[in-house]
């Protein structure tokens, strides 16, 4: 019998007013045109985010055919706020302004309140703050 490989598990030192955050944002296509942006321009929405000031990881996810959720980690919630002000948001947005009924957008902001856990490798807010000692 093969005996079970072990790993550390650790928490993260998370400050009590943390000030980075977590954006939560997914795109639903809702006709045609609305897929087909959607499929064209994913990658160049996770790539222009990744490159944003302050942002320090982004984790994209399919739902489905005409769904897909990212998560982007953030060191400051201004750091986002200018990302929205931005060039690369406005274009993201133009053609939601002229197709208004193609997608449905929506978005999220948390403030971590807890240490998530952590094993092997430093993903998430695990990227923002100190590990705690294992």
């Amino acid at each position: 019998m093969a005996s079970a490989k072990s790993y550390s598990i650790y928490q993260i030192d998370l400050p009590e007013q943390p000030e980075a955050v977590v954006f939560v944002n997914g795109i639903l296509a809702r006709d045609r045109a609305g897929f087909f942006w959607m499929w064209k321009n994913l990658f160049w929405i996770r790539s222009a985010t990744a490159k944003a000031e302050g942002c320090v990881q982004v984790k994209t996810g399919i739902c489905g055919p005409n769904e897909v959720v990212a998560v982007s980690y953030w060191r400051f919630e201004h750091d986002l706020k200018q990302f929205f002000r931005g060039e690369a948001h406005r274009q993201m947005m133009q053609f939601v302004m002229q197709n208004p009924n193609s997608l449905c957008l929506y978005n999220e902001t948390y403030r971590p309140q807890y240490s998530g856990k952590y094993s092997h490798e430093p993903q998430g807010m695990a990227t923002l703050y100190p590990s705690l000692a294992k």
